[in-house]
Formats: C-alpha cells, structure tokens, sequence
C-alpha cells in the first residue's frame, strides 16, 4: 500500500480542505527518458488543521503535505473520532450526524473508538454481551481489557501524554486530477472557480461617475438645460433634459413592427 493509499484509507474523512487561492501549469520533471512529462494544472491549496496519530506524521510529509505548526493533545479531547476498525467518523445504526453516537463505544483505557457492530464482525464481542457494556459505567476495548493495571496506567497516560498531535499544514500545490478522488478539493474547487467568474460587485464600475445622459454617450459639456452630444450632427435635431430619464417609463412599446 502506498503512502497516499494508507492516507485515503485511514484518514479519509478527516482530510478537509479550506480553500483553493490560485492557479499555475505545472511540467514534472523527466524521470524516464523514455515518456514526456504531461503539464498540468495545479492549484495551491490551504488544507484544514487535522489531529493525527503522531506515527503517521511521515506519511503525510511523504506525499507532500508538510507541517506548519503541530502540538500535541489528549486522545480524549477528540469528540467525533473514527472508529478504529472501519475509520469512519459517524455512526452505523443511527442517522444523526453529530455525536454522541449510541452504538459508538469509547475505550476507557485508550479513548479509541469502536462501532458496535464492527466489534461483532471482528468476533471482539458478541450480541448478548450488548445489554451489559450498556450497563455498565466504564469498558475496555479488546487491546486493552486483558491489560493490567501497570499496563493500563501506561497506556493512559501515552494516549493523553503522546499519542496524538494537532496538525496545521503549509499549503501545497495539487493537481486538477486531485478532484476526482477528493469530494473537499472538488467543492473547493467549484467555489474557487466561481469566485474568479463573478463580477466583484465591491468594486464601483467604471462609469459610475458619469449621470444617466453621459452614460448613453454624450459628453459632459453643458450648456443651459441642455447636453452637447458627441456626433455634432445631433446638435440640432435632438435635445436631452438634464434630469435622469427613467427607460421604463419613457420607453412604450408601440404594438408594430417597426
């Protein structure tokens, strides 16, 4: 498995993307003197903080992502963390989608997570034994129930002392292609995309200076209640107020063909 694969597998739905800021062509380098290096289009991408197991800090830097600051925290600050088994973050049996999750078990030992039904698939606990871990005030998951009490203390206190760090990355530059497997980068994307697109209506536009009449072209040169138009064979066939013409008004639809 690959870096990137392990990452996808892992970490899947902890991968979150701020936004993208700008764009380039990019040209790898040759590797093989054999096949040309495609150019492709790259945007630079601000990635979201994340809170990763401290053992997996190589990977991310090993396809790119490089952290800009990190620190570590205790597992149990983790609210919404992944099952250990499947690593999916929400529940299986229940459509809520904040926790606390009623068939996700939390470790009192180590504070990892565990879907219900994912202990049943594995054979780490069965059906009857439900009623009673309910019951029950404080559970230890199948790496740490045979642990004693020493063990137990060391574990606990990696798990607070050690275990996990909260991330924040330097941005990166990631292909286009990247939007066809990453649902984040693709609605980053979308918006980032939008954004360029759209008129920036913070801005005054050009002609804002000029009133309703220099906007229809004529020039700003007054002469009593009159406007001097650019096309000096106007002068004396047409006339304009000074006042601002309101179009909807002045203009009547005559029914003809004209």
């Amino acid at each position: 498995m690959t870096p990137t694969e392990a990452i996808n597998t892992l970490y899947y739905d902890d991968v979150d993307i701020l936004h993208t800021h700008i764009w380039r062509f990019f040209t790898p380098k040759k590797r093989d003197r054999d096949v040309t290096p495609q150019r492709q289009k790259q945007y630079h991408t601000y990635y979201a903080p994340m809170n990763i197991e401290r053992w997996a800090l190589p990977l991310f830097k090993s396809v790119g992502l490089m952290p800009k600051s990190s620190k570590t925290i205790a597992r149990s600050q983790i609210k919404c963390a992944s099952c250990e088994i499947c690593s999916y973050h929400l529940g299986l049996e229940s459509p809520d989608l904040s926790p606390p999750f009623k068939d996700m078990y939390i470790c009192d030992v180590c504070n990892c997570f565990y879907h219900w039904q994912c202990l049943l698939k594995t054979s780490c606990c069965n059906a009857t034994e439900r009623e009673a871990i309910d019951a029950n005030e404080s559970w230890a998951c199948p790496a740490c129930i045979d642990l004693n009490q020493t063990e137990k203390e060391s574990r606990i206190l990696y798990s607070q002392k050690r275990e996990i760090v909260e991330v924040s990355w330097n941005p990166t530059w990631e292909p286009e292609g990247l939007q066809n497997t990453c649902e984040s980068f693709r609605q980053s994307l979308n918006k980032f995309e939008e954004q360029i697109t759209a008129p920036n209506l913070s801005q005054p536009a050009p002609d804002e200076h000029l009133n309703d009449l220099q906007k229809k072209g004529f020039s700003a040169i007054q002469e009593g209640n009159d406007y001097q138009p650019y096309n000096v064979d106007l002068l004396n066939k047409v006339s304009f107020d000074i006042q601002p013409t309101n179009q909807q008004s002045d203009i009547t639809a005559t029914g003809h063909c004209e």
